[in-house]
């Protein structure tokens, strides 16, 4: 085998290697960190893009006599292209990896509005379960709340609370992979919100543009599309972004120093072996394209044990916690895969700087 080969050393060091594998292995933990803290967030988006097709509007105080949402509405009813219906301002909650609960809002519709609601929203295949004082729960937080499919829902509790619909509503399961719940109640009119779409004779284009010339003209009343929802969940929690780039930071620099101080130990050793293939006339560019080959396949090797294990330890944790209350860690988040390659690049980049620097020192002496 040629000894230039970058697997050539590793093959024949194993014993050697498999700690500095283990240890870049370990780095994917960073990776169950990322899924982990990301979680949270990426549950409470997904709730929010049920309502994309939504504008928001309710009155938050500003419009004293009513005139701008009397305006209001009299034009949307008034445009062919506007669909807009009233709904009612109930809430939930739902578990998150951290511990600690998120909500949003289950709303609640009447039964006519709810038949055109869901043929945009596509909740429910049977039309005919659509009746009057229904509680639709998808299958995660019925499991999170220990309802099932036709359970009566008679008393408010602290994970869900509804203002409208004489009791009991009647429990109906949605195969959906989100937290979401929704009440279908006939006097559901008394309603908080305002939920306004475009029509069967508009588009989500002319829609866009409508809402937005809305907001200019109705200033004084919330008009709130779903990028701007969007972007206030996502700004709720740039918190953690900021703690995960600390986490990041700190234990990048504890792998870097215990990494390198075994190839410090490893490549010590080795610089006899290094100045022999430079006095025999070997280039320095081949020593360094050998040094480098050897550095990148053991991070590599190391990078791929450590996605493995990241993944083991992400259907461990599903299994045996998670799901037994709806929640799920995802195997893919863009905090993940970008923290963990950084990390390792942080690791290998450096690494390979000193070890060249070192044996580029050793030849200078030795000249």
């Amino acid at each position: 085998m040629n000894p230039f080969r970058a697997d050539y050393f590793v093959l024949r060091n194993m014993r050697r290697m498999f700690a500095v594998f283990l240890m870049i292995a370990m780095t994917g933990l960073l990776y169950v960190g990322g899924s982990y803290l990301s979680n949270i967030e990426v549950e409470a988006v997904k709730v929010t893009e049920q309502h994309r097709d939504y504008a928001f509007v309710y009155d938050a105080g500003e419009d004293t006599d009513k005139s701008q949402m009397v305006a209001f509405l009299a034009e949307v009813d008034a445009e062919e292209t506007l669909r807009i219906y009233p709904v009612g301002a109930n809430h939930f909650l739902f578990p998150t990896t951290l511990g600690f609960q998120s909500g949003n809002y289950a709303f609640s519709y009447t039964p006519e509005d709810f038949l055109w609601v869901n043929r945009r929203m596509g909740l429910v295949a049977d039309e005919t379960e659509i009746t009057n004082n229904t509680l639709f729960v998808t299958e995660r937080e019925a499991k999170y709340l220990g309802l099932k499919d036709g359970d009566l829902f008679t008393e408010n509790k602290e994970e869900a609370t509804f203002y409208y619909g004489e009791r009991p509503y009647r429990v109906k399961l949605v195969p959906e992979d989100k937290f979401f719940m929704c009440l279908i109640a006939d006097d559901s009119a008394f309603n908080s919100f305002y939920h306004i779409t475009w029509s069967d004779k508009g588009s989500r284009e002319e829609f866009q543009e409508k809402i937005a010339e809305l907001e200019r003209r109705y200033d004084k009343i919330e008009i709130k599309r779903f990028e701007e929802r969007m972007e206030e969940v996502k700004r709720s929690f740039s918190i953690n972004s900021v703690i995960f780039v600390s986490i990041i930071i700190v234990v990048t620099c504890v792998f870097f120093i215990t990494v390198n101080a075994v190839f410090v130990g490893i490549y010590e050793k080795r610089k006899s072996e290094f100045m022999i293939y430079e006095s025999i006339g070997i280039p320095r560019r081949r020593i360094y394209g050998k040094i480098v080959g050897e550095l990148v396949l053991v991070t590599g090797i190391g990078m791929f044990l450590g996605i493995a294990l990241s993944f083991l330890v992400i259907t461990l944790l599903n299994l045996f916690i998670y799901q037994k209350s709806g929640l799920q860690l995802y195997y893919y988040h863009p905090w993940s895969l970008r923290a963990w390659l950084v990390c390792n690049m942080m690791i290998l980049v450096p690494s390979m700087l000193i070890r060249l620097r070192s044996v580029a020192k050793a030849s200078y002496a030795l000249h």
